[in-house]
């Protein structure tokens, strides 16, 4: 009985429920439309910033991070990354040696990072490496070792870089750097295999690879690098544990994950999120005061109703209890039909995705990672539910003093409002 009269309360006033049910539809249903974007929007940004040669979680000399010098390189790298993969073989190890060095074309310099790579293994994990990126050439994998090049080594080069240096595929380039040792400078000439661009104006300007091997030699470093960057296909939180667990495993050596590597990133990648709390927070006042202004509303008009059913023999908890199902079934209908909606929009977005280049006309950078130009939307499940959940309870609180104040309608009330 309760059940209907709460249903025929709600219909009783039918603009001022629709315009409340309305709010709260438009409001919920951006929450979760932007909940998936925002969390697709991290998961991009995080996976080109460990494809940028970086990774999710980093291994270096201990004292690297205080003085990235050549004294403070990792020996014999294969040899750990065995063990580590004996712990974690799930794990995918990839080594990289890099220095600070002067490349040269015929009167242009330009002094840059120059990275030592495995060209088989990087080609899977970084971005820089993959074929998509290269604009102009190939990638150091595909680069043939011929006599046609003099059994030069191939180098790949930044698009800006190439243009500042005037130089294209299959010219030859020279590298300084001053080795381990400390002794003069050590040259080499490369033969440039490739142009990439990665839209990063840092790497497109200022950033080369060339074959570990061959740096190594340059450098008088023999079986050593800078670090092992490994990568996973764990969840974050998966990783952490990790991490972890390597950190008490291998202590002589500075284990730490992508968001200590890349403060930048991972401050970029928070404060969104930070930002992302903040709109829910928004959407759950809306939704309270959308709930509460109804319910005070009809409670308030409705007074001289509620004082008579008491005076007929209606219990004061039933009086209640009809307030607090109007709330529910408001919010329940309301939150169904957002929910539906943002789910729909979610559908589109994860399978189309959202081409960001082409709503805002220009490419973005966030935290020294350049935003894809276009994303997917991806929803926590659980986080989903929690939300659904806390609105709802989040309506019952907000309901909750309204209701058992117009279960306390003495029935002298009546007459007085008469």
């Amino acid at each position: 009985m309760i059940h209907k009269l709460a249903l025929r309360n709600l219909l009783r006033n039918k603009r001022r429920s629709c315009l409340t049910s309305v709010i709260i539809v438009f409001a919920f249903s951006m929450m979760v439309l932007f909940m998936g974007l925002s969390d697709g929007g991290h998961k991009a940004m995080i996976d080109i910033g460990v494809r940028m040669g970086l990774g999710h979680i980093i291994v270096q000399h201990k004292s690297f991070s205080d003085d990235p010098s050549l004294q403070h390189l990792i020996v014999q790298p294969k040899q750990l990354i065995q063990q580590i993969r004996q712990n974690k073989p799930e794990l995918t190890a990839v080594s990289r040696l890099r220095v600070d060095a002067l490349i040269q074309a015929g009167r242009h310099g330009v002094a840059l990072t120059i990275s030592g790579v495995e060209p088989a293994k990087e080609v899977k994990m970084s971005a820089i490496a993959d074929q998509r990126a290269i604009t102009k050439g190939k990638t150091l994998a595909e680069f043939p070792q011929s006599k046609t090049f003099h059994h030069l080594d191939g180098i790949v080069i930044g698009e800006i870089l190439a243009n500042n240096l005037e130089v294209r595929v299959g010219d030859t380039v020279t590298i300084t750097a001053k080795p381990a040792s400390g002794a003069d400078l050590s040259r080499a000439a490369f033969v440039v295999a490739g142009i990439f661009k990665t839209g990063l104006h840092e790497l497109d300007t200022f950033w080369a690879e060339v074959p570990l091997h061959t740096l190594q030699t340059l450098l008088g470093v023999p079986d050593q690098v800078s670090q092992i960057s490994l990568y996973s296909l764990e969840t974050p939180e998966s990783l952490a544990h990790t991490t972890t667990q390597l950190q008490t495993s291998f202590n002589h050596v500075n284990i730490s994950p992508w968001q200590t590597a890349a403060p930048e990133l991972y401050s970029a990648v928070t404060l969104d999120a930070a930002g992302m709390y903040l709109l829910m927070l928004i959407v759950y006042v809306v939704v309270a005061v959308g709930i509460l202004n109804t319910v005070l509303m009809s409670t308030f008009k409705r007074k001289k109703e509620f004082t008579m059913m008491i005076a007929l023999g209606s219990r004061p908890s039933t009086v209640s209890k009809i307030v607090l199902l109007e709330a529910v079934y408001l919010s329940a209908f309301s939150l169904t039909l957002g929910l539906a909606l943002g789910l729909w929009g979610h559908h589109h977005f994860a399978t189309q995705g959202l081409d960001f280049k082409e709503v805002f006309d220009t490419a973005m950078e966030a935290g020294g990672v350049l935003l894809p130009d276009k994303f997917y939307s991806i929803l926590d499940a659980s986080k989903l539910s929690l939300s659904v959940l806390f609105v709802f309870l989040l309506t019952l609180v907000v309901t909750l003093i309204p209701a058992i104040r117009a279960g306390q309608r003495s029935p002298l009330a009546a007459t007085q409002d008469a």
